[in-house]
């Protein structure tokens, strides 16, 4: 029996893939998806575990899977397996260079940002990245330079712990664009944080860039944008160039909420920092 993977895909219309690549501004091959874990793990319930991970997962990976004795660790690292293997096919169907799932391994390079490797080749191919948050996994993945997702649920947690992310000025520019209070707050922070969590993804840096070191600069709605879901952050960042001198950087990020989850992706083109 096939495993059922449409059952566990959630409906994102609200930010389309042309959305986000007119926000972002970014002009090549993009996929991106969210996958409900719950459902995952009632589908995995239903079949035997060794029938449907054969087809999908590479000899690596599955005995890794093995290894993993928590129910939640084990949903959420499928799910961002699945999600990833699937946006990834994606990519490479668009350029003709169609793989079997199987074929394809998501590995963690030594930050723990994952890449995919089939055999022992990763030239190539498509640039992903994983996120998940409370029943949810997302995975995004592009054909060219490199990509960054992030789901966060929305609790009061991140009015707690604010300025850990949040500068004064960045407090300001989101609670004058969202009209934030109250539970608008916790909405509001929760995608500045989802916003830099992205952007960390793609700095391709031996040291990842602070909460802080990125910053919101302005929150727009982005061309061909019709609706309330879907909003462009702007950022700036101080970078060290090839000379070893600091140079700005501004960098966009599309952001969207999808019922209490805020969601944010974001792609660069170049790789060099």
């Amino acid at each position: 029996m096939d495993f059922p993977f449409q059952n566990c895909i959630v409906s994102a219309e609200s930010l389309s893939v042309q959305q986000v690549r007119d926000i972002l501004e970014y002009h090549h091959g993009m996929t991106y998806i969210l996958l409900d874990l719950q459902r995952l793990e009632e589908e995995l319930l239903k079949l035997a575990e060794q029938n449907i991970v054969t087809p999908y997962l590479s000899s690596l990976e599955q005995v890794y899977l093995k290894r993993l004795t928590s129910g939640k660790r084990k949903r959420e690292w499928l799910g961002g397996r699945f999600a990833a293997k699937y946006v990834a096919a994606g990519v490479l169907t668009q350029n003709g260079n169609a793989l079997p799932w199987a074929n394809l391994a998501v590995i963690a390079d030594k930050n723990g940002r994952p890449f995919l490797a089939a055999g022992k080749k990763g030239a190539g191919l498509p640039d992903i990245s994983i996120s998940h948050s409370a029943t949810l996994a997302a995975a995004m993945a592009v054909s060219t330079g490199l990509c960054g997702i992030d789901i966060q649920k929305v609790t009061d947690r991140v009015v707690k712990v604010r300025e850990r992310f949040c500068s004064p000025n960045e407090a300001h520019i989101i609670t004058s664009f969202f009209n934030a209070s109250g539970a608008k707050k916790s909405s509001s922070l929760t995608k500045l944080w989802a916003a830099k969590e992205a952007l960390r993804k793609v700095a391709n840096m031996n040291s990842l860039p602070g909460f802080l070191e990125l910053e919101l600069t302005e929150i727009n709605g982005g061309p061909s944008y019709k609706g309330p879901a879907s909003w462009r952050f702007v950022f700036t960042w101080q970078h060290i160039d090839m000379h070893g001198n600091p140079a700005p950087q501004q960098c966009r990020v599309a952001v969207s909420q999808i019922a209490d989850y805020a969601l944010a992706l974001t792609a660069r083109s170049d790789t060099v920092d």
